[in-house]
């Protein structure tokens, strides 16, 4: 490929982290760079994550088998997915879709597919780090998965996944979890150990911090919200915003949950829907805490040491990006975190919902809208937002470049479904 002139005009519509590390990148291209979001830079769905940046999630959340267990799970008033069943309607054709990517082809497809962009994903936020003298906000600390003895005898498929397609974990009995982690309850004797793994323990920091390096770089944030992205006859894309219109050399759209209707228009029909999650916080109060992002198998919660308590995130809810909060089936989980981590009490502070976008094979979408090559997609990272934020930022500036990006993005195209 032949690398294009920068020094483009270039609009990053979405101030999340992906838009936020996307930006950071283009303007190390040389690029000038606006970014547009209703809210401050970091204060989306990107506020209130596990804080993980998890370089083994290669497997899609539809496994086989999957389809079996729903109608149990959707009766469960404590399992960690549920549907409001007035959006069901609209929620079946990304369903037929989910379901279909749960094959166990589509799985190693997907995993396949998968592994380039997620294997470099730390890498990449050490090298966007580094560049700009950010230190202190993020860890390598592994991301642990406990179980009971039935639980962990439940995760044969996704480690097998894993163990095919060259994903390092470790898996640790009860005497090496216990090193780990005393802080723990002992009924957990089994543990999934993924020790390449980083923790942020304030996701706000690290998008403050990566906001703030664009604004040295003589970044623009603008509180708008973009209407629609129309495409001019001289073939440049126009966004239009509550106060006007403007023209810029490209566009990336990187408005997660909220992009479905700006890749519309641009001639994308993606099957994007939310999984909508949940956080609140506890006090320790006493005994051992612990020192990375715990998931709790068995209940599907995960507890993560932020810097100001330990946030309790739980849940997949299914009801798009309208419906009213509900904190039911989180305050539940309360006690059994409690039991898991002892020395937890107090009462929940601070409830907190986010909307991940997500498409039914699990993947983001990744490069041109087929409308025109001068707006970008970069958007759909489902649980991975974090983790791939810095990757799919590298991709992007590669291709408005025009040089090769590090991971093949054909499997990652809006023209996919």
């Amino acid at each position: 490929m032949t690398e294009k002139k920068s020094n483009a005009d270039i609009a990053v519509v979405g101030a999340g982290i992906v838009g936020l590390a996307t930006a950071l990148t283009l303007q190390q291209d040389g690029h000038r760079v606006t970014l547009l979001d209703p809210r401050d830079p970091g204060m989306g769905t990107s506020f209130g994550n596990a804080g993980a940046i998890v370089t083994g999630g290669i497997a899609p959340v539809a496994m086989p088998g999957l389809w079996r267990k729903l109608p149990a799970m959707l009766g469960d008033p404590d399992s960690y997915l549920s549907v409001r069943w007035s959006y069901l309607p609209r929620l079946l054709p990304w369903l037929w879709q989910f379901f279909r990517a749960g094959t166990a082809a589509n799985v190693e497809r997907i995993a396949r597919e998968m592994v380039p962009l997620v294997f470099p994903a730390f890498e990449a936020h050490q090298a966007l780090m580094r560049r700009h003298g950010i230190e202190g906000i993020v860890r390598q600390v592994g991301w642990l998965k406990v179980y009971d003895q039935a639980g962990f005898a439940g995760t044969a498929a996704d480690r097998d996944v894993m163990c095919r397609h060259g994903a390092r974990f470790d898996e640790l009995d009860a005497d090496e979890l216990r090193q780990l982690e005393p802080g723990l309850n002992r009924r957990y004797t089994h543990a999934i150990f993924q020790p390449d793994s980083a923790f942020v323990s304030t996701p706000l920091q690290l998008s403050q911090a990566y906001a703030e390096a664009i604004r040295r770089g003589g970044g623009v944030f603008k509180k708008a919200l973009v209407q629609r992205i129309e495409i001019g006859s001289d073939r440049k894309p126009v966004v239009v915003t509550e106060s006007g219109s403007t023209r810029y050399d490209r566009v990336v759209v990187a408005t997660g949950a909220w992009s479905k209707q700006l890749a519309a228009m641009l001639g994308a029909r993606v099957p994007l829907d939310t999984e909508r999650g949940y956080h609140l916080y506890l006090q320790r109060e006493s005994g051992p805490g612990i020192g990375r992002p715990t998931l709790i198998g068995d209940h599907g919660f995960v507890l993560c040491p932020m810097a100001d308590g330990i946030r309790l995130t739980f849940g997949v809810e299914l009801a798009g990006v309208d419906a009213p909060a509900d904190f039911r089936r989180i305050r539940r989980m309360v006690p059994r975190a409690r039991e898991a981590l002892p020395g937890l009490s107090g009462e929940p502070r601070r409830e907190w919902l986010g909307y991940r976008p997500s498409l039914p094979d699990s993947k983001p979408v990744i490069g041109p809208a087929p409308a025109s090559d001068r707006v970008l997609f970069a958007f759909g990272h489902g649980h991975l937002g974090l983790t791939l934020s810095a990757i799919t930022g590298r991709c992007v500036a590669d291709l408005i470049a025009g040089r090769a990006p590090p991971v093949p993005l054909a499997p990652f195209a809006a023209t996919r479904f």
